[in-house]
């Protein structure tokens, strides 16, 4: 399948499943809106329990407490200084799952922007590559990108070892895994190692000449796909170990059509384990995981400002004469 059809295919493929994900989610809240929300009687409405979640997050997203909450979230919500303070062994596992699956998703979020959005409103290929430092996404072999890509690829493959031996081979006392946080963990470690054979036989495909010769050079591809001005920061060999894996691969002398078709099988292969896991979120403890960041960060915004309203000895604060 050519480089654009798939894209096409997927894209309408992805935005069909994100408007069912839709459909899953809002299900999903209405089994949430049956608890109780603060401040409304038990037998209120979904509907006003709604209201009343979305009006109080507005007040706060729109008030001088949105920059203390902001700090909890990256201090207390993503940092966890506090589990930094008391294990520094479990602090570092966390750093690395959690640290490395968010970077990998902010880098993926702004190449999907650069790659995808901006042609959009017109922006021409040559345009989008052209703009300071986010334009070097528009293509994965600029060389700082498949470099940062390999890197987080790795990271976030040691962490899901990582998660593995604690959970089933060491046992961690301090962690209970049920069945349904086995199959999250399939699903993210299969997403973490199938990303390296997508990218393997995509340089393949790509790089590949009609006589079966792996000889990469930039004008193989089309300036649609990889912009002239990109050439002098091209450098695929920086994600090494899909590059060697491609070398040894490419001794094969196989066509460039039998590596295009190994490409798109793990390309969608990847892809149906990523949406997989997308429909499972809502329904596993993975989603409270993710949530979590949030709900940390409020709590400490909540005991910081109760601890300066008790004052520092304790107490209630001094009030001013009238």
């Amino acid at each position: 399948m050519e480089h654009d059809l798939r894209l096409t295919v997927f894209w309408i493929v992805h935005l069909v499943l994100l408007g069912l994900f839709g459909v899953e989610f809002v299900f999903v809240l209405s089994v949430w809106l049956k608890a109780r929300v603060p401040g409304l009687p038990e037998d209120a409405s979904r509907w006003r329990k709604l209201g009343a979640v979305i009006a109080f997050t507005l007040r706060l997203l729109f008030s001088r407490r949105i920059w203390a909450l902001l700090k909890a979230l990256i201090a207390d919500g993503m940092v966890h200084r506090r589990l930094y303070r008391t294990d520094l062994r479990r602090w570092a596992v966390h750093i690395l799952v959690f640290g490395s699956w968010l970077a990998l998703g902010i880098l993926s979020t702004l190449t999907g922007v650069v790659v995808e959005f901006l042609p959009l409103f017109g922006m021409s290929p040559e345009a989008a590559a052209s703009l300071p430092i986010i334009g070097h996404l528009f293509h994965a072999d600029v060389w700082w990108v498949a470099l940062l890509n390999e890197l987080l690829g790795l990271t976030v493959l040691a962490g899901m070892i990582l998660v593995i031996y604690r959970r089933y081979i060491q046992k961690d006392p301090q962690l209970r895994t049920m069945p349904a946080d086995t199959v999250a963990i399939v699903l993210l470690t299969l997403i973490a190692l199938g990303g390296f054979p997508a990218e393997i036989f995509r340089l393949l495909a790509d790089y590949t000449t009609a006589a079966g010769v792996f000889a990469p050079d930039p004008t193989m591809l089309s300036p649609s796909k990889l912009p002239p001005v990109l050439y002098g920061v091209w450098g695929p060999q920086w994600a090494f170990v899909g590059y060697v894996s491609a070398l040894l691969l490419g001794s094969l002398r196989l066509s460039p059509d039998v590596w295009a078709v190994l490409h798109n099988v793990f390309f969608w292969l990847h892809f149906i384990i990523v949406t997989a896991l997308l429909y499972y979120l809502p329904f596993s403890r993975l989603f409270h995981a993710i949530a979590s960041p949030i709900v940390v960060a409020y709590n400490s915004l909540s005991e910081q400002e109760s601890h300066r309203a008790r004052g520092p000895a304790g107490g209630e604060m001094p009030r001013p004469a009238a």
